[in-house]
C-alpha cells in the first residue's frame, strides 16, 4: 500500500486494522502519515499534538486506529509542501559580501536573497570588480 492508500483508509474507508495483511501493516509508517496529514491546515494542530506519541511510543495499529477515530470521514486533497532549495552562490561573491556586511556566510546568503541585481552590481563595482567578473558573479 502507498501513503495515499493509507490516507484514504483513515479518512474514507476506515477499514479495521486487523483486516490488513501483515505486509500491508508493515508498510504503515506513522512518521510519513503525520507528515502528510500535517499538510492539511484543518489537521495540523491535531497531528502536532499527537505526533509526540505516534512516533516511538505507540504501535502502528494504535496510531492508525486513533487517526481513524479522530479524523472526520471524507476525501481530502492535500498539496505536498516542498522544502525551499538553497541557491548556489559563487564562493568569491560570498566572501566579498561577508566582508561587506561584516557577518557570517550563512547570514550573507540570506542577505543575497534580498538584494536586487542592481545593488549587487554597485557593491561589486565598489570592490573594484570589472564588468566581466560582475556578470559572472551575478548569475
Amino acid at each position: 500500500m502507498t501513503i495515499f492508500d493509507w490516507i484514504n483508509q483513515m479518512l474514507v474507508t476506515k477499514k479495521h486494522w486487523d483486516d490488513f495483511t501483515e505486509d500491508e501493516q508493515k508498510k504503515f509508517s506513522p512518521f510519513i502519515i503525520n507528515r502528510w496529514l500535517s499538510m492539511d491546515k484543518d489537521f495540523i494542530e491535531v497531528v502536532n499534538a499527537f505526533q509526540q506519541y505516534a512516533i516511538g511510543t505507540l504501535e502502528s495499529r494504535e496510531v492508525y486506529n486513533w487517526y481513524c477515530d479522530v479524523l472526520p470521514k471524507g476525501k481530502r486533497f492535500n498539496k505536498y509542501i516542498k522544502g525551499k532549495r538553497d541557491k548556489k552562490y559563487d564562493k568569491e561573491l560570498i566572501e566579498i559580501f561577508t566582508e561587506y556586511f561584516e557577518c557570517s556566510k550563512l547570514q550573507t546568503k540570506d542577505y543575497l536573497e534580498l538584494i536586487n541585481k542592481e545593488e549587487l552590481k554597485e557593491i561589486l563595482e565598489k570592490y573594484g570588480k570589472d564588468k566581466k567578473t560582475i556578470k559572472r558573479l551575478c548569475k
